[in-house]
């Protein structure tokens, strides 16, 4: 008489497998996640950067900051300076998640705008991240 040898695996075995799957699973979500959240948030830091520098440049050839009380109007205003205009990565035209703030508002003919703030939201706590001039 032969002795017949099952092959296969065991629920158990099975069970352990599938429960490793969806732990890797776990991890690879949620570092993909954190990967496009710093992705983004270093978009807004360098798109906030661009428009600083852009208008340090409108400054040096118009004695001022522009007076635009949006971050729209704003950029409209120094759109020569700008090879595109940056929005933030979940934005849009229509709402583009940055805010200016200029400070000493005037007309660069009276009281000049001296300076200026700007403002992107970081993910995922809604962290302000400023830069300002000066």
């Amino acid at each position: 008489m032969k002795k017949r040898f099952l092959t296969g695996f065991t629920m158990i075995e099975l069970l352990v497998v599938t429960t490793i799957m969806i732990i890797l699973t776990t991890i690879a979500l949620v570092s993909y996640r954190n990967a496009t959240q710093n992705s983004r948030n270093a978009k807004r830091k360098t798109d906030v950067q661009t428009v600083r520098q852009a208008l340090v440049l409108y400054r040096s050839d118009n004695g001022c900051y522009p007076e635009d009380s949006t971050y729209l109007e704003m950029v409209a205003t120094i759109s020569e300076y700008l090879s595109e205009i940056p929005y933030d990565p979940q934005g849009s035209e229509a709402e583009p998640g940055y805010t200016y703030t200029p400070s000493g508002v005037g007309s660069c003919n009276t009281t000049e705008a001296t300076g200026f703030s700007l403002e992107a939201t970081l993910e995922p706590d809604d962290t302000a991240y400023t830069v300002q001039n000066p």
